[in-house]
């Protein structure tokens, strides 16, 4: 299946190690409460400078009707800060206990890969920032407030400081029913499940597949052409990898450039990671750059690597058919997403074999391909041996594969859909099953060839 493409543009972009390094900030649990913090230092500081500057305004605020709940001296201004900054400490550290364990609980019910998902929600690290902005800021306006000896008659009380305070502080009361909402949906079965879907489908659609070449099968390898082989110096797994910047690098004369390994794979020294033609003489500079388009972590994401969402999903549908956990409506609901899933690898056009292959500049890029076939091996190759007693989840398989079948029109989709199909059916046929469930197997084995066969496809019964 050949389809072409426009050339790859050659513009600026992020390093991928710079890259790398803003995805892990993102995603660290304390990179936004850090923000909040500087933001509680700053307005510490700027605010009561105001009040001292401008002491007529304090007079002016205090007209306001929210001053009927401000101190009027500094010893019971003292004291409000103090018990503020003493709740507040108290309900931060009951909601940071309440995310552990949250984080313990998903780990233990549904897969330790879903650790990071849980460091990097937002919505956690935004209302930790709020508690640490509102602490911070209360503890700053303490050591600025005066004492009954140096003002007596309470004429140089922050006013404007108070009432921040007192306002962050209600804020922060109100967000905490927010966050128990928010913990607890967030460990709810079917909201991981889909916002895993969501991301792998985001993910799906900057492949830029309009811009691919797929070959039906791959160029000779380089012990069989002349090539300049470039091995991997790192330990990890592959993060990013950026093309433009990979083209770039090149060196003069080059006019094809193999990525021998896809975002994902785990690499040692001394594998091959990319092959160049013709051979040229590449000095330690052209490879550290040529090295430097790639960046290397020690554990797997979701960015440019959809098959680690598929794989979360997976462990999750095999965590929850374990005989611990026994869950199978969970597993049916991943089935579910990953027939969402499918349905979406499906519309790319793409059945993954041999390889990508974008031009530009004269220059061709070659990388692994991904499409239908890598996703049917990952998403229903575990999940059937798991489920072989458990009819629902084979069922809902079957359906699902199914349904895909019939809105794709390409027939090799539907022969590889047939196969994936048959490999269910086979075992399932190896467990023990009620005869009641064994029909409906058969039957739904029989709806998934009725519905992929067509005058263009292969008969099902030829399909191995």
């Amino acid at each position: 299946m050949v389809h072409s493409g426009a050339p790859l543009a050659r513009g600026p972009s992020m390093s991928p190690h710079l890259a790398k390094l803003w995805n892990s900030l993102q995603a660290s649990l304390s990179f936004r409460p850090v923000l909040f913090v500087t933001l509680g230092i700053t307005l510490g500081m700027v605010l009561p400078a105001l009040d001292q500057s401008w002491p007529a305004m304090g007079r002016q605020l205090r007209g306001f009707w929210l001053s009927t709940y401000l101190p009027t001296t500094p010893d019971s201004s003292r004291d409000v800060l103090i018990g503020m900054a003493a709740a507040l400490v108290t309900v931060m550290a009951v909601a940071a206990s309440m995310t552990m364990v949250t984080v313990q609980l998903a780990s233990t019910q549904y897969t330790p890969r879903l650790l990071a998902r849980f460091m990097a929600d937002h919505g956690t690290q935004r209302m930790l920032g709020a508690y640490l902005l509102t602490v911070v800021y209360l503890l700053l306006l303490l050591g600025v407030m005066g004492t009954p000896s140096e003002d007596p008659q309470g004429t140089s009380i922050p006013v404007l400081s108070l009432g921040v305070a007192l306002l962050l502080t209600l804020f922060c009361l109100v967000l905490l029913p927010y966050f128990l909402h928010h913990a607890a949906r967030s460990v709810e079965a079917s909201s991981i499940i889909a916002s895993i879907g969501r991301e792998i489908i985001r993910e799906l659609e900057q492949l830029n597949v309009d811009e691919v070449l797929e070959l039906s099968t791959p160029l000779p390898s380089p012990a069989e052409e002349e090539a300049t082989v470039i091995t991997t110096r790192e330990t990890g797994y592959v993060q990013l990898v950026d093309y433009a910047r990979l083209l770039e690098a090149l060196p003069r004369g080059v006019h094809t450039v193999r990525l021998d390994v896809r975002t994902g794979d785990f690499l040692f020294p001394g594998l091959p990671l990319l092959s160049l033609w013709p051979q040229v003489s590449l000095s330690e500079r052209q490879r550290r750059r040529l090295h430097a388009a790639l960046a290397v972590g020690h554990t797997r994401t979701t960015q440019q690597d959809v098959l680690y969402g598929v794989r979360q999903l997976v462990d999750m549908a095999l965590k929850a058919l374990s005989p611990a956990i026994n869950d199978v409506t969970t597993a049916v609901m991943v089935v579910n997403e990953l027939g969402a899933v499918g349905r979406a690898v499906a519309g790319r056009g793409r059945l993954g074999q041999g390889w990508w292959m974008r031009r530009c500049d004269g220059v061709t890029l070659l990388r692994p391909g991904f499409g239908l076939i890598p996703f049917l091996q990952d998403a229903f190759g575990e999940i059937p041996l798991a489920a072989a007693s458990q009819p629902r989840v084979i069922l809902r398989i079957m359906e699902v594969l199914a349904e895909i079948a019939s809105v794709e029109q390409d027939p090799a989709m539907r022969v590889a859909l047939v196969q994936t199909g048959r490999a269910v059916y086979e075992a399932a046929r190896l467990a023990n099953q009620r005869e009641r469930d064994v029909r409906l197997i058969e039957e739904r084995w029989s709806e998934l060839q009725k519905r992929a066969t067509t005058p263009s496809t292969l008969p099902c019964e030829t399909v191995h």
